[in-house]
């Protein structure tokens, strides 16, 4: 790459010269200026550069010929810049990023037109915040092919350490100090436990988490052990024998489709986001229970440590991020529906949230 710029002629050394002399000089010249710059000797820059030393040496007297003055002042310990020297590097430093900057964009781009990109997701960030980053990354790289896997944690963790997946979204609370993962944590989410319409426990006053226990609860994923327990402890609470021996979770399916159907269908308790049963909540054909303290998210985008995303899945990563502010944009507007612990006071849809208290022991 050859870069074109002029130079006012000296009146000392020409006659009566043009006022201004084009000169040209290769962008890589650039860099070798730059170098020594940065290092104060040939022989330090030459081995940065990959290059010999006569062979920098006579690429900086070059540039020094075209611009009728020393960049550079030879000293015992190497070269320090001159006054013109030190000008001059500072704007090649800023052509020779730029040049770099150009280079990476258009790379990034060819890669985009013709990449692959294979990610997984838990169950709820799968039908929330990834499909929704999906659906605008293909809108935006449609030549780029896409994989996404919808798993349970532990799955997604194999996954990645078999070089299956690039990337996932999921709980993280299992892993969180595995040396070889990397955790982009997200912002938690409440969890909310929701019935359908017309419930026995909807609307009802003075709940505790023991008395959900007389319904199957069903979960979209594995509950994570930090969740489990505080369930597993109220459920120890619940009177009646039977509930207190049910499966926890009664139901496990990571089609939420299928999950809604059992809930709107059967006396069933659900634990999820708000945000992915939006519909439902807002046609009035669910309600919301109750929720406590401890139950919320801990997402997080996991990748192995040390290891490059390739440009499309960086990309994707982008895309993921902007997905879930949006995400956190529409929860909070079904929070302050949903939940007037979040706003201070009761409002004409929130009867049917409150928080549920812990159980006290029985004898």
């Amino acid at each position: 790459m050859r870069l074109r710029y002029e130079r006012h002629a000296s009146n000392a050394s020409r006659g009566n010269p043009s006022p201004v002399d084009p000169v040209t000089t290769e962008l890589r010249q650039l860099r070798h200026v730059v170098a020594l710059a940065d290092h104060g000797n040939f022989a330090r820059a030459a081995e940065a550069l990959r290059m010999s030393q006569p062979a920098l040496s006579r690429s900086v007297q070059a540039v020094e010929r075209t611009l009728g003055g020393p960049l550079f002042r030879r000293t015992p310990s190497g070269a320090e810049p001159t006054d013109l020297g030190r000008v001059f590097v500072l704007r090649a430093r800023e052509i020779v990023q730029m040049s770099e900057a150009l280079g990476r964009e258009m790379t990034h781009d060819r890669l985009l037109r013709v990449g692959h990109v294979s990610v997984g997701g838990g169950p709820l960030p799968g039908h929330s915040m990834l499909a929704r980053a999906l659906t605008r990354f293909v809108g935006a790289y449609p030549l780029v092919s896409v994989r996404m896997r919808i798993r349970d944690w532990d799955e997604l963790l194999r996954g990645l350490r078999n070089r299956e997946l690039e990337l996932f979204v999921a709980e993280t609370s299992t892993f969180e100090h595995e040396g070889d993962v990397a955790i982009e944590p997200l912002k938690p989410h409440p969890v909310f436990l929701m019935s359908r319409a017309g419930h026995p426990l909807a609307g009802r006053a003075g709940l505790e988490v023991s008395d959900l226990f007389d319904h199957p609860l069903v979960a979209p994923s594995r509950i994570p052990p930090r969740v489990l327990e505080p369930f597993r402890a109220a459920q120890r609470q619940a009177p009646n024998p039977v509930a207190a021996g049910r499966s926890l979770p009664a139901v496990e399916c990571n089609d939420l489709s299928v999950i809604r159907q059992i809930v709107l269908e059967t006396d069933a308790i659900l634990a999820s986001t708000l945000t992915s049963v939006r519909e439902e909540l807002e046609s009035g054909r669910m309600t919301v229970v109750g929720s406590a303290p401890w139950l919320s998210t801990q997402y997080g985008i996991v990748t192995l440590r040390n290891h490059r995303l390739t440009a499309a899945s960086a990309r994707f990563r982008e895309f993921v991020l902007e997905a879930e502010r949006d995400l956190g944009r529409d929860e909070e507007a079904l929070i302050a529906r949903w939940d007037p612990h979040a706003r201070g006071g009761e409002g004409p849809s929130a009867r049917g949230r409150r928080r549920l208290r812990e159980p006290h022991a029985r004898r």
